[in-house]
């Protein structure tokens, strides 16, 4: 069984791992080069005074030599530790979206292509979904910028406990989120998309004194032979979750998507429903 997604290292993260264990190994072959050039001159001290009867001082000055040296190499040692800290929490935050937690644009399609490629290759189906919060530009001029980042935080974390291991979670564009489905088929993926749906629909999102009521529209594709890359999946989910949008809100639309059966485009048809209470 193929790991999660989550789990699955990209090739300049490996790199870069790489290279973290290099510095950290670099160091530590510094910390004991000291300590051993230390412990030399500690008992070249004590094979030239041995000859004069001073063994005792000589074994004592090499043993203070050798605890002065302890320290420095401690020092060294948390310096790489603290060094390959840091590099991993760099590179975590080049995934992330700072806003909601969860992966951003770029490191989501990273992942999919790669993913898209092995479903194409040896079968097994996937999907995406494309989740997208209604009246987001509303709640956003009525409550501030904030609490559109704090719900789109809230439903984010409402769609992560939706998926499963497997799939893959982030940030698509300012009010969207999208889920990459490892080996669905079109049946389990409205069914994952409808599970959200139904879940947002009873959150209540806290805001100063107030809880906010969200929705959201989602549109659903799953892999096809026409899907021959995987700009082509992306732009079935998003002219699903247009559908979606333009039939009200708060449901789910499955690709392939008819023309002639959407309404004309209205920028502000999301904006028109009541404020969030």
């Amino acid at each position: 069984m193929p790991a999660p997604l989550e789990h699955r290292v990209p090739a300049h993260e490996a790199g870069q791992g790489s290279t973290r264990q290099r510095r950290w190994w670099g160091s530590l072959a510094l910390g004991l080069g000291a300590a051993g050039a230390a412990a030399g001159v500690a008992w070249g001290l004590a094979v030239l005074m041995s000859p004069l009867g001073l063994a005792a001082p000589a074994v004592a000055a090499a043993m203070a030599v050798l605890l002065l040296m302890m320290p420095l190499l401690v020092v060294l040692l948390k310096l790489a530790r603290s060094n390959e800290l840091a590099q991993q929490m760099l590179a975590q935050l080049d995934t992330l979206d700072t806003q909601t937690g969860v992966a951003n644009r770029a490191h989501f399609l990273a992942l999919a292509e790669r993913e898209w490629a092995r479903a194409r290759r040896y079968g097994g189906g996937a999907g995406i979904v494309i989740v997208e919060l209604d009246r987001y530009k509303r709640i956003c001029e009525l409550r501030g910028p904030g609490a559109g980042d704090t719900v789109l935080r809230e439903v984010a974390a409402v769609v992560g406990k939706s998926l499963r291991g497997a799939d893959a979670l982030a940030r698509f564009g300012p009010s969207q989120l999208i889920v990459f489905l490892a080996h669905a088929d079109p049946l389990g993926a409205l069914d994952v998309a409808d599970r959200i749906r139904e879940r947002v629909e009873l959150l209540e999102v806290p805001w100063y004194e107030q809880r906010l009521r969200v929705s959201v529209s989602l549109g659903v594709t799953t892999l096809r032979t026409a899907h021959v890359h995987l700009h082509a999946l992306l732009q079935d989910a998003e002219a699903a979750v247009e559908a979606a949008r333009l039939a009200g809100g708060n449901c789910v639309r499955g690709a392939p998507i008819d023309p002639t059966e959407m309404a004309p485009r209205d920028a502000s048809f999301g904006d028109n429903r009541a404020a969030p209470i």
